[in-house]
């Protein structure tokens, strides 16, 4: 008896697998891929087990960040665009590719004071663009890099912020570029430059100054026989004065010379 019962379940299963098997063979549905693109693009729902012949509804247009929809396609290369009107799902399954146009964008810049260079530079950008930036100029100060955020000092650079070079490749709406810069420091040499060989007073050290800021130099103390009149470029006393209170404006190392006046 229990030899029949195994007989019996044997012939219910393969008889369950063989009509699995036709089910399998005789579904003639077809699918419909909508491939939106890999990135920052919302997804279609597929249609799934449709008869062939069928014509299908236009799904809702899919958004992509910096693009414009324009349309479903046949192939890849997006040459042959599905009329949702006439054209039919055939005997196989297909896939669907989204087209899309790229939005173009303005880029704005603020060279903070200084000046943009004569020769051409984007003014515009499409999203995966990866143009170099300009490099403006500013008497007394290095350009650091474009930054989306205001610059007034060196201060307003955030610590471990490298800035922009080229267009960055996640920026989907119009660019506010500023430009950051960093004031050129100088090394100031100071000669004491005596009229006389002995009773000349210590040379002060060497100086780091910062372009832009106000000079401070070390006056030196009169002697009994000649009064200090101050600092120049020169050692006769032809070139520049820096006086205390005024701004430096030297770009490059200078040696400066203490000038001396009979008494």
């Amino acid at each position: 008896m229990k030899k029949v019962f195994n007989l019996v379940l044997l012939v219910v299963m393969v008889l369950t697998l063989v009509a699995c098997s036709d089910r399998k063979i005789s579904d003639e549905t077809v699918n419909v891929i909508f491939f939106t693109a890999n990135t920052n693009a919302s997804q279609v729902e597929s249609y799934l087990d449709l008869v062939p012949g069928t014509i299908i509804e236009a799904p809702e247009d899919p958004t992509r960040s910096g693009f414009l929809f324009a349309g479903w396609y046949k192939d890849f290369l997006r040459s042959e665009p599905w009329d949702f009107d006439n054209d039919v799902v055939g005997e196989t399954s297909i896939v669907l590719y989204a087209k899309w146009v790229p939005m173009l964008f303005n880029i704005i810049y603020d060279p903070n004071g200084g000046e943009m260079p004569t020769t051409d530079y984007p003014l515009t950008f499409v999203p995966g663009d990866n143009r170099v930036l300009p490099l403006p100029k500013r008497t007394g100060y290095l350009f650091v890099a474009w930054y989306t955020y205001d610059w007034e000092d060196e201060t307003s650079t955030k610590p471990g912020d490298k800035g922009l070079q080229i267009l960055p490749n996640n920026v989907f709406e119009d660019l506010y570029l500023y430009a950051h810069w960093k004031a050129i420091t100088v090394v100031v040499t100071f000669r004491v430059n005596y009229p006389l060989t002995t009773g000349a007073p210590a040379a002060p050290n060497s100086k780091t100054m910062t372009y832009g800021t106000e000079i401070d130099f070390q006056e030196l103390e009169d002697t009994a026989l000649y009064t200090f009149m101050g600092w120049n470029s020169r050692a006769d006393g032809t070139g520049d004065w820096y006086v205390d209170g005024e701004i430096f404006t030297r770009t490059q190392r200078i040696t400066v010379y203490a000038i001396w006046q009979p008494k």
